[in-house]
């Protein structure tokens, strides 16, 4: 007997298989790993401690309360010297730098200017920044290609007028607090570089869904990478340790040589311990600048502004492979013909890319 006002088992047991159907759309709940991953792929091991996957389910309630992101356009002037001066470098994929771009705009910290930095772009990149019709969004074209994205952030950080630069990915998505933490946190801690928590997701079938920005003990390894899209930095960074360098001369990855310097030369680094950043790695989806899709993307774009619970959800679908220990899977590269060849970690990615 089923007392009233109270579901019956099975109601309760349809109220689960649907929640678990409509999240799976975006690939909330992971699903088996394909034997497509299991052949080209290799398996890594990256998972959270259980006190890890605890905090990270506690800091998602919060956003639930949260009001709904809005797209704000400004149209009049803006400050000669904003708070912050957001970067996007791109290159011909203006699929995925509209929804980059949205991202921004719906940001709860609006004093920031967004510079759109293209490497040469030949597509309808310049068009796609212009069609938000925002004062703050400015757009810059490089006349040569550099083939990494160094070349336009130190083009756009030469052109930054705001305080602190914070870079995103012209194919990752902000989480709409992510500007407002990075900011508090950078600016009453007096540190030099703030990271937030990132979510790598790799393509369907992967189960890849490491969490980076994690500090242990509070304090920053330089051996553990720091993606772009969840860094906030002072701008006088590079006048005081040099720009990016080109990947042809350093045999890391640019991102993670530039932050290694910084550490050896004492610059202190801070982690806002909030996940605010989605990162979809190209260099995981093979020719993803051929077949230039965009879906994934506009799924988590979708899920942020629809659903009150999404980050309760996506929290949840990341303890459901961590603390299972689902096997997460990311593409085998070739091996350098040498250690520490220039270079070659990028080009590798250029080819999965499909950019050479």
């Amino acid at each position: 007997m089923v007392r009233r006002n109270q579901p019956s088992r099975r109601s309760h047991r349809c109220w689960v298989s649907d929640w678990r159907k409509r999240i799976d759309t975006i690939h909330l709940i992971p699903n088996a790993v394909s034997d497509f991953a299991a052949k080209n792929h290799e398996r890594v091991t990256d998972y959270l401690s259980r006190e890890e996957v605890k905090t990270l389910l506690c800091g998602s309630l919060k956003y639930s309360f949260h009001n709904r992101p809005r797209v704000r356009i400004v149209r009049g002037s803006m400050p000669e010297e904003p708070l912050v001066t957001v970067i996007i470098p791109t290159f011909n994929r203006s699929d995925v730098l509209r929804l980059a771009i949205q991202s921004v705009l719906w940001q709860t910290e609006q004093n920031f200017e967004l510079l759109v930095i293209g490497d040469a772009c030949t597509d309808d990149s310049e068009a796609v920044a212009g069609s938000f019709r925002d004062a703050r969004i400015r757009w810059h074209n490089l006349a040569v290609n550099s083939g990494n994205q160094s070349g336009p952030i130190n083009a756009g950080v030469a052109w930054a007028r705001g305080r602190y630069i914070a870079l995103l990915g012209h194919d990752d998505v902000w989480h709409p607090e992510h500007l407002r933490i990075m900011a508090k946190t950078i600016v009453s801690s007096g540190a030099d570089f703030v990271s937030s928590l990132i979510e790598m997701i790799g393509p369907a079938g992967t189960n890849y869904r490491v969490i980076t920005g994690i500090y242990p003990n509070g304090v920053y390894d330089p051996n553990r990478g720091l993606p772009p899209s969840g860094l906030i930095y002072k701008r006088d960074v590079p006048e005081r340790i040099g720009e990016w360098k080109h990947y042809r001369t350093v045999w890391q990855l640019p991102e993670a040589e530039f932050a290694q310097r910084a550490h050896a030369a004492g610059l202190r680094f801070v982690s806002t311990g909030a996940l605010t950043v989605f990162k979809f790695n190209s260099a995981f989806r093979k020719n993803s600048y051929v077949e230039k899709s965009c879906h994934e993307q506009a799924a988590y774009i979708k899920a942020i502004e629809k659903r009150r619970w999404f980050m309760l959800q996506e929290a949840l679908s990341i303890a459901w492979v961590h603390l299972r220990r689902l096997p997460m899977y990311v593409p085998v590269f070739a091996p350098p013909p040498a250690p520490r060849t220039p270079g070659w970690s990028v080009t590798q990615y250029r080819k999965m890319r499909g950019l050479e």
